[in-house]
C-alpha cells in the first residue's frame, strides 16, 4: 500500500511539474513569437530588477513614485555628465586611432611583412623563386592597362616586349625619327570633357541615391531607438511603482494550491539572478576602471576607449575577456616610441589583465556574486553560443540570465523529486525554512511568513501518506 501511495505521489508531482513547465514553455513561445515587440519589455524588467533595491531603500522616506523620479533624474544626469565630460575624450581617442591606423599599416607592410617573409624563406625555403616573383610583379604592374607595353623577364636574362592589346599612335617627325605615344594620350580635349561630363552625371545620380538612402536609414534608426528607449523607461517606471501589485496579479493567475510552490520558485530565481545581473554589472564597472588605470600607468594609447571596451565586454562571460583583450594587446604592441613595435608593453599589459581577471575570479565573484549563480563554465559557453546563434549580440547578452533561470527551474524540479522519493513529503522543500527575510521585492514579508509557516507545519507534522491519505488530500 505504501509503495502504491508513493507512486501516486510521484505521478501527481510529475503532473504538477509538467503543467508548470508547460506554462513556462508557453511564455517562452510568446516571447519568441513577439520578440520585436517584447524587446522593450525585456529591457524594462531588467532595468526595474536592477534598480528595485535602491527604490526599496528610498521609498520609506519619499515614497516609491518620488523615489523613481529622483533615481531617473540622477541616471539621466549621469548620462549627460558622461556625454559632456567623457564623450570628447572618447571621440579624441577614436580620431587619434583613425589617424594612426595608416601609419601602423605602413609600418607593418614595410617592416613586419618583410621580416615575416624572410623568416619563412629561411625556415622553410623554396616557397617562391626570384624569376617567378619578378614575372608576377611585371605582369601585375604592366599588364593591367592596354595602353602600356607588357614586359616579361625571360630565363636567359632578356626581356620579352609584347605590343598585343596596346593602342599606339605612331607619327614620323623626320628622316628615321618617329614618335610613339599612347592612343589615350592623343585624345582630344572635347572628347575628354564629354566623357567627364557623362561620368559626373551618372555618378551624381548614383551617389545622390546612396546619400538619400543612408540619411533615411540613419533617421529611421535613431527614431526607432529613441522610441524604444522612452518606452523602456516608462515600462520600468510602472513596474517599480507597484511591483507587489504586479506580483499579486501574477499569483492570482495560479491556482491556490500551487502558490507556495510558485513563491518558492520565484525566490530561487531571484537568488540566482541577483548574482548574475546586479553582481555582474558591478564587476563590469570595477573591471573597466581597473583596466583604464593600468593602461594609464603603463602609458598605453587610447586608454579611456580601451577601458570602456573592457568594461562593456565584461558583460559577456568568458568570451568578453578574450574579445576585449585582443585590441588592448594590439594597441600596446604599437605604443612604442615613434610608432615602433614594443614587446615589453604587451607583456606588462597582459600581466595586468591577468591580475585583474584572477582578482575577479577568486575575490570579486565569490564576494559579490557568491554561490547563488554558480553555473558550470560548460553551461555558460553553451548558453552564450545558443543565444548568439538565435539573437546575435543581444542573445549573447541575455544568455547567462536566461540560463540561470533554466538551471534554477531544473534544480528545483530535481530537488523536489528527490525529496519526494526519499522522504515522501509533498510540501515545500526543507531549505525554505532558512530563506532570507527579504527577497529583493519579489515576495513581500507577509507572503514569506505564510510560506515559512506552511513549511514548518508540514515538516513538524507526521507524513499523511503514512496514514493512508491520498496525495490529492495533502494540502
Amino acid at each position: 500500500m505504501s509503495d502504491s501511495v508513493t507512486r501516486q505521489g510521484l505521478m501527481g508531482t510529475a503532473f504538477r511539474l509538467g503543467r508548470l513547465w508547460g506554462f513556462i514553455a508557453f511564455l517562452v513561445f510568446v516571447v519568441v513569437l513577439f520578440r520585436e515587440i517584447a524587446t522593450p519589455f525585456v529591457f524594462a524588467f531588467a532595468l526595474a530588477y536592477v534598480l528595485n533595491p535602491l527604490i526599496d531603500r528610498m521609498a520609506p522616506r519619499v515614497g516609491r513614485v518620488w523615489a523613481v523620479i529622483v533615481l531617473y533624474l540622477v541616471l539621466l544626469g549621469a548620462v549627460a555628465g558622461f556625454v559632456v565630460v567623457f564623450l570628447p575624450k572618447l571621440v579624441q581617442d577614436f580620431t587619434r586611432l583613425r589617424e594612426a591606423l595608416p601609419q601602423v599599416l605602413e609600418y607593418i607592410d614595410e617592416r613586419v611583412l618583410p621580416w615575416a617573409t624572410e623568416w619563412l624563406e629561411t625556415s622553410f625555403g623554396g616557397l617562391s623563386g626570384d624569376g617567378a616573383a619578378e614575372a608576377v610583379v611585371a605582369e601585375t604592374a604592366l599588364g593591367a592597362s592596354p595602353s602600356q607595353l607588357l614586359v616579361t623577364p625571360q630565363a636567359d636574362g632578356s626581356m620579352l616586349v609584347s605590343l598585343e592589346g596596346a593602342r599606339l599612335h605612331v607619327e614620323e617627325v623626320g628622316s628615321g625619327h618617329w614618335i610613339i605615344e599612347s592612343q589615350t594620350g592623343a585624345a582630344t580635349q572635347e572628347g575628354l570633357a564629354d566623357s567627364l561630363s557623362k561620368y559626373v552625371t551618372s555618378k551624381g545620380d548614383e551617389y545622390g541615391g546612396m546619400i538619400y538612402e543612408t540619411l533615411r536609414v540613419l533617421v529611421s534608426g535613431v527614431t526607432a531607438f529613441l522610441t524604444k528607449f522612452v518606452i523602456t523607461l516608462m515600462l520600468a517606471a510602472y513596474i517599480m511603482f507597484e511591483p507587489q501589485r504586479i506580483l499579486r496579479f501574477v499569483r492570482s493567475l495560479i491556482p491556490q494550491h500551487y502558490r507556495p510552490t510558485f513563491s518558492e520558485i520565484m525566490h530561487e530565481i531571484d537568488v540566482g539572478l541577483s548574482g548574475v545581473i546586479r553582481g555582474q554589472l558591478l564587476i563590469c564597472l570595477i573591471n573597466g576602471v581597473m583596466t583604464y588605470i593600468g593602461l594609464v600607468i603603463l602609458g598605453i594609447k587610447y586608454s579611456f576607449l580601451l577601458g570602456l571596451l573592457a568594461g562593456g565586454f565584461s558583460l559577456i562571460p568568458i568570451f568578453g575577456v578574450i574579445i576585449s583583450s585582443i585590441p588592448i594587446l594590439f594597441v600596446a604592441l604599437i605604443s612604442g616610441d615613434e610608432g615602433s613595435l614594443s614587446l615589453v608593453q604587451p607583456l606588462l599589459v597582459l600581466a595586468w589583465l591577468t591580475g585583474i581577471h584572477l582578482l575577479e575570479g577568486n575575490v570579486l565573484n565569490p564576494k559579490i556574486i557568491g554561490d547563488s549563480a554558480n553555473m558550470h563554465p560548460i553551461v555558460v559557453i553553451f548558453a552564450l553560443l545558443a543565444g548568439e546563434q538565435l539573437y546575435g549580440l543581444m542573445g549573447a547578452l541575455f544568455a547567462v540570465p536566461v540560463g540561470s533561470i533554466v538551471q534554477t527551474l531544473y534544480l528545483y524540479a530535481l530537488n523536489r523529486t528527490t525529496a519526494l522519493r526519499h522522504d515522501g513529503g509533498l510540501g515545500p522543500s526543507r531549505t525554505l525554512v532558512a530563506a532570507p527575510q527579504e527577497l529583493s521585492g519579489l515576495i513581500d514579508s507577509d507572503e514569506l511568513d505564510e510560506i515559512r509557516a506552511r513549511a514548518e507545519s508540514v515538516l513538524s507534522s507526521p507524513d499523511p501518506l503514512d496514514e493512508g491519505a491520498s496525495p490529492d488530500d495533502v494540502p
